[in-house]
């Protein structure tokens, strides 16, 4: 609980609400800046087309509500129809609209609204008599808007444009500093309070504060002036502006109690009322009787509040309105310490709330979480803690828990758990007589399942769901053959989590194949499914061995990924650097290391700098291009700067394998193996094995959770290690994990030929070398004379990849047998090896 003995720390002379005048409704201070975006949102609004809808996003406190507010009045002025669309408006909002009058609609928060939202656009889709503008103001793009997007194809046309615009920047004015602005807004605060104008003093910083902030620092200084009654120029510190603000909130709410004549026995104590204004602050309540109720809860865990007085405060709490009124940034720290504080608040304030307040209250709490994931707020770990607990206390109704899923931003690894958690619950609350609402729900819990490195689990809600929609595809393809396609193309990701690439790949191609219908009657309409859909196909044909098939759709989602980053950069780059790390692996594998430089490089410079920005979202892909820049450099020979990739993969794997082992555990193993052979490679073998040996016990553990995914990069890691042992003179040790590895490889190939047999005939050939090592020549021929075998069929298919390793297989061949005296069979093995070699150098 905040510290409060009688009063407040802090005794200004004035008792109005400060940080009501923030409000961009109220205008006090001057439009300042955002000339480009207003310009913009002006063409926007006088375009061709008769319906069209945007996107305004951007952090809290950046000044999103205001440029759609001044926008709105601009248009106002040139006499359009300008309406403020309240939270449960949506559906009646274009009645309210004059047939034929040009009209704007601002949709505030929208991450936060309900179905009604879907349902306005869905009316604006159709059309009307007039040109219809809807103007939406949120964070960012997130699955609140994919599930927007999700709705008909008429609703997805309108959204598609909006997802390419580009957060505001904090910066408002561009080379302009924060001081300057921030001298320029003490003027008018000022006159709205009645007060003189001080002088102040900011630090000469470059510009990048958000505007909430440079606002809330001049008003201080303002207030700050009044107080002290000083003179001469006041310093003022924008990063601490809110904090100083809120302590000034809490003085006019301790005033405003006592002018309506309920502090102390005729309504609470002072220790009360920080308690009492975090519930009204959380639940949003708006009417008396509502306002009544939650007074009689909270009473029950903040002591303090008299009984009989719950009316009189309600209306109090009611009059000073605090979710609607003040920012969400100046208060919610305030919210989250009473939360902390007094862990019984949370429950009392959702017991017995309506939907619509239970709801408020979990994306009010989700927002605070989100805001902090950037890792760098002291009060992260809280703020989890109290999402968790919200989302706890949640009423089963379907459409609460669907919008607190979708504000959740994935992937996450600090939420990724918790959003598992929401849809399963989402799922329950659904009615099953609504085909399509439970067929998007399957979907969102087979996603969020996966997410979580749950693949099994995903399995069979994402099967029902693909049930579902094929049979809402069969009699509505326009509305539900996209949906079918793109949870196809989930699927098999799913299937491919699960080591099942042969069922992966049907998926992705049905799906490729869907798709690729829509685009045809629809452009543009489906070009991120599309382009997502062709980018796991690649990755399939990579899992099932397929290097050159894959190569050509790994090219085409870069260029696809590549035109969509182009008009968005924000949103789309990070799946430009993936796809580019993927064709760099394949042309990797095709033995095309030089032509694998560029692309590798590429994406691990786009990943370094969004590592940097958003280390929550992108830091296990950092590790990704980290580990792929790692092996293209080995193959040039940059041992070095290879290992020095490799080692910082590692150390971000561990990180990540830590906070989110289900999902990031795999990665982490790879990496071991990787560096461990880099080391061993370099030298450094008693490093080497550490980590290879490492390697291998997290590959059982994984293994014995899902063997069909995990056990061939456990026959992996086990022949790496055995070289490791037999570069050390640790022979036996050798032979004992490569045995296990053939036997693993053998047992793969049965299911499998043409994918194992390659690593068979190479884990043969290992087995071969270490028997003649250890002087056991006898028993050395036959897996060299298997490999030998394996491996001239896989010759007939590919001479170029296969040759060099028959060749090996022949030399390792010729010593088993030159070792028992069979010279003549020998140098017929010897012979042939160095024609292959010869043949390759011609």
């Amino acid at each position: 609980m905040s510290t409060l003995s009688s009063r407040p720390r802090t005794t200004p002379v004035l008792t109005m609400s400060p940080g009501r005048l923030l409000a961009p409704e109220r205008r006090v201070v001057p439009f300042v800046g955002r000339a480009a975006e207003q310009a913009s949102l002006a063409e926007w609004c006088t375009g061709p087309e008769p319906v069209a809808v945007r996107l305004v996003s951007g952090p809290r406190g950046v000044g999103k509500t205001r440029l759609a507010r001044e926008a709105a009045n601009h248009m106002a002025h040139a006499g359009w129809t300008c309406l403020n669309v309240p939270d449960g408006a949506e559906p009646r909002a274009l009645a309210a609209v004059p047939d034929g009058a040009p009209a704007l609609l601002v949709v505030d928060d929208a991450e936060l609204r309900g179905p009604g939202l879907a349902e306005l656009l869905r009316a604006a889709a159709r059309g009307r008599n007039g040109a219809l503008r809807v103007l939406l103001v949120a964070p960012g793009v997130g699955p609140w808007f994919n599930r927007l997007t999700a709705t008909d194809l008429g609703v997805r046309a309108l959204l598609e444009p909006a997802r390419a615009g580009e957060d505001l920047a904090a910066a408002v004015l561009p080379g302009q500093v924060d001081a300057r602005l921030v001298s320029a807004l003490v003027e008018p605060y000022a006159d709205a309070l009645g007060l003189t104008a001080p002088q102040v003093s900011v630090a000469s910083v470059p510009g990048g504060a958000r505007m909430l902030d440079l606002q809330a620092a001049a008003l201080c200084a303002v207030m700050r002036a009044q107080a002290r009654q000083r003179q001469g120029v006041l310093p003022v510190d924008v990063s601490d502006a809110l904090d100083e603000l809120l302590e000034h909130e809490r003085w006019t709410w301790f005033r405003s109690a006592e002018e309506a004549g309920l502090l102390g026995e005729a309504g609470f104590a002072p220790e009360a009322m920080d308690g009492l204004v975090a519930a009204a602050t959380l639940t949003g309540v708006r009417t008396p009787d509502a306002a009544e109720n939650l007074v009689r809860r909270v009473a029950a865990v903040v002591p303090g509040v008299r009984p009989g007085a719950e009316a009189g405060v309600g209306r109090w709490l009611l009059d000073l309105d605090p979710h609607r009124a003040l920012p969400g940034r100046l208060v919610d720290p305030h919210l989250l310490a009473e939360l902390t504080d007094i862990p019984e608040l949370l429950r009392a304030c959702l017991a017995g709330a309506a939907a619509p307040s239970a709801r408020r209250a979990a994306l009010r709490t989700a927002g605070i979480v989100v805001e902090r994931l950037d890792g760098r707020s002291e009060d992260l770990g809280a703020a989890l803690d109290q999402l968790g607990a919200a989302v706890a206390v949640l009423p089963e109704d379907h459409d609460v828990l669907r919008s607190v899923a979708g504000v959740l931003p994935r992937p996450s690894l600090a939420l990724g758990e918790l959003r598992a958690e929401v849809t399963l619950r989402t799922l329950a609350a659904t009615p099953r007589d609504d085909t399509a609402r439970r067929a998007e729900t399957l979907r969102d819990v087979g996603i969020a399942l996966g997410e979580v490195g749950r693949a099994t689990d995903a399995e069979p809600y994402e099967r029902e769901a693909v049930a579902l929609f094929r049979e809402l595809a069969e009699s509505d393809p326009h509305r539900f053959r996209p949906r079918l396609a793109a949870l196809l193309a989930n699927m098999g990701a799913t299937y491919s989590d699960q080591g099942r690439p042969e069922e992966a790949l049907r998926c992705e191609e049905e799906a490729v194949a869907l798709l690729r219908i829509v685009a045809a009657d629809h452009p543009g309409v489906v070009t991120l499914d599309l382009t997502m859909a062709v980018s796991n196909l690649a990755v399939t044909f990579a899992e099932l061995g397929q290097p050159l098939a894959a190569l050509a759709p790994s090219r085409e989602a870069v260029g696809l990924w590549r035109e969509l980053a182009g008009g968005n950069p924000g949103r789309f780059t990070s799946h430009l650097a993936l796809s580019l790390m993927n064709v760099a692996r394949r042309l990797l594998e095709l033995d095309r290391g030089e032509e694998a430089l560029e692309p590798a490089a590429e994406s691990l410079e786009i990943r370094r700098r969004l590592a940097a920005a958003d280390p929550d979202e992108h830091l296990s892909d950092l590790g990704d291009s980290l580990q792929a820049m790692g092996s293209v450099l080995s193959d040039q020979g940059r041992n070095e700067e290879a290992l020095r990739h490799i080692e910082d993969a590692v150390g971000i794997r561990r990180r990540t394998a830590q906070e989110n082992p289900g999902w990031y555990l795999p990665d982490l193993a790879y990496s071991l193996r990787a560096l461990g052979t880099q080391l061993s490679d370099l030298g450094r073998r008693d490093e080497g094995l550490e980590l290879q040996q490492e390697a291998v016990e997290v590959q059982r553990r994984l293994a014995a959770e899902n063997p069909g995914r995990y056990v061939p990069e456990l026959a992996e890691a086990l022949s790496g290690l055995g070289v490791t042992h037999s570069r050390l003179d640790l022979s036996q040790e050798a032979l004992n994990v490569e045995r296990e590895a053939t036997r693993t490889w053998r047992e793969l190939v049965e299911s499998d030929p043409h994918r194992y047999r390659p690593r068979l005939a190479q884990s043969l050939t290992n087995l071969s070398s270490i028997f003649a090592v250890l002087k056991l020549g006898d028993e050395a021929v036959e897996p060299a004379s298997e490999a030998v075998a394996l491996l001239r069929e896989l010759v007939t298919e590919n001479a170029a990849k296969y040759g060099p390793r028959l060749a090996e297989a022949l030399r390792t061949l010729a010593l088993a047998l030159h070792d028992q005296e069979r010279f003549d069979e020998a140098g017929r093995a010897r012979a042939e090896a160095e024609e292959l070699a010869g043949a390759r150098r011609a």
